[in-house]
């Protein structure tokens, strides 16, 4: 497992590396990543463990234990929720059920499982007023405050906030970062990829291996996790706030 970075309050030493968030075109309608190049480019890179996270459906275990057997690779299941409060990442279903479009209704349901939720890119296309002909909330937060956004009620209603997102804006994934670091919730990170190329481009960091779902959401409960990025090139850092953001 590659070193980790520091300037964290997690402790340094290594880090297994988990991409929390990606689609195939098996199951997302939006993806061209076929199931048999993310099983090449998971061997390619090293990369600890893939999470599988389709959009509103997910993969039947049998399948992805047939595929992890098959590939030698760590393959996990999860699902991306589309909610009344924005793209939620579940940990722990088995399925997708009626009236989860809700967020509330998702988090009732995830904990009759045991289950996790993450906020995933929280802020794509809402700290700049030129998207805000496709931001929900039609006006852009203010970047200058990270402790008015931590007041979304989406916080009150997940367990985690994805932090680092491989296809947000560097300014979007490091507010998410400065909303959970004042909310003191577990960070995690994910490629969010749709293509082969990007998969493992940003990863989650765990303090330990895990082969199972269930060993994955203990992980995430218990905030043993962090977001990093670099593997792609050899050189696995923790992503961080900048300097100039860091408390002094």
């Amino acid at each position: 497992m590659p070193e980790s970075g520091s300037g964290h309050p997690h402790p340094s030493g290594l880090y297994f590396s988990v991409d929390l968030h990606l689609h195939t075109n098996r199951g997302s309608s939006d993806s061209n990543l076929e199931p048999k190049d993310l099983v090449e480019r998971a061997r390619a890179i090293g990369i600890g463990a893939v999470c599988i996270t389709e959009h509103d459906t997910m993969w039947d275990a049998r399948e992805i234990a047939e595929m992890a057997a098959d590939s030698g690779v760590i393959f996990l299941r999860g699902m991306e929720v589309t909610t009344d409060m924005g793209h939620i990442g579940a940990f722990g279903l088995e399925r997708y059920v009626g009236g989860i479009y809700k967020l509330a209704e998702l988090r009732r349901v995830v904990d009759g499982e045991g289950g996790v939720l993450v906020a995933n890119h929280p802020f794509r296309y809402k700290l700049d007023p030129r998207f805000s002909f496709i931001n929900p909330d039609h006006e852009p937060i203010d970047a200058s405050f990270p402790d008015r956004a931590a007041k979304l009620k989406i916080f009150e209603l997940v367990d985690a906030i994805e932090v680092l997102n491989g296809a947000c804006s560097e300014d979007e994934n490091v507010f998410a970062l400065q909303v959970a670091r004042h909310l003191g919730m577990a960070e995690v990170a994910g490629s969010d990829s749709h293509s082969a190329g990007s998969v493992g481009f940003v990863t989650t960091l765990l303090d330990a291996p895990v082969k199972t779902e269930r060993e994955l959401i203990e992980a995430i409960k218990s905030k043993r996790c962090r977001a990093g990025r670099g593997l792609l090139k050899g050189a696995l850092a923790a992503f961080d706030l900048p300097d100039y953001l860091r408390p002094e």
